[in-house]
C-alpha cells in the first residue's frame, strides 16, 4: 500500500504549559503526511477531484511517549484500508533521530458529493492509486 512521511520539528505553539505537544498539534501532522501522501500517489488535493469533498469520518491518535519542544519528528503514513466510498490512513509519529514511536493514530475520509452531501464510490483511478 501506498505510503509517505514529512519531517516536522515541533514549535513553541504546538506546546502546552507542560512543554508537552499539545494533542490537536499531532492532528496537523497528521495531515501534513496524509497530503504528502496524496501528493505521492498523484492525487495532491490542490488540484485534483475539485467537484469532490474528503471530510474526516473517524481521527485517533494514541501517544505512546513525550513530545516537547523543538523535537523532530517523522511522521509516517500509510493506506490501510480502501473502502467503497472512504479509506484510512494510519499514521506513526516517531522521534528522531532514534526513531521511537511516540505516537500511533487512524484517520478515514469519505468520498462526498458537495451538492447531495452524500457519499459516493470512490472514482476508479483513485481507488487504484490508493490501493497499489
Amino acid at each position: 500500500m501506498p505510503q509517505a512521511s514529512v519531517r516536522v520539528r515541533v514549535p513553541f505553539f504546538d506546546v502546552d504549559s507542560s512543554q508537552r505537544i499539545h494533542y490537536t498539534a499531532m492532528m496537523r501532522y497528521m495531515e501534513l503526511a496524509e497530503h504528502e501522501l496524496m501528493r505521492t500517489i498523484g492525487f495532491p488535493y490542490s488540484t485534483t477531484m475539485l467537484s469532490l469533498r474528503f471530510p474526516r469520518v473517524h481521527v485517533s491518535c494514541n501517544y505512546r511517549g513525550a513530545i516537547r519542544f523543538d523535537d523532530i519528528l517523522t511522521v509516517e503514513a500509510q493506506v490501510e484500508h480502501v473502502g467503497r466510498s472512504s479509506w484510512t490512513i494510519a499514521f506513526t509519529g516517531r522521534l528522531m533521530p532514534e526513531g521511537n514511536v511516540v505516537t500511533e493514530g487512524k484517520m478515514t475520509m469519505v468520498v462526498m458529493d458537495p451538492e447531495t452531501e452524500r457519499a459516493r464510490p470512490l472514482p476508479d483511478e483513485l481507488r487504484s492509486a490508493l490501493s497499489q
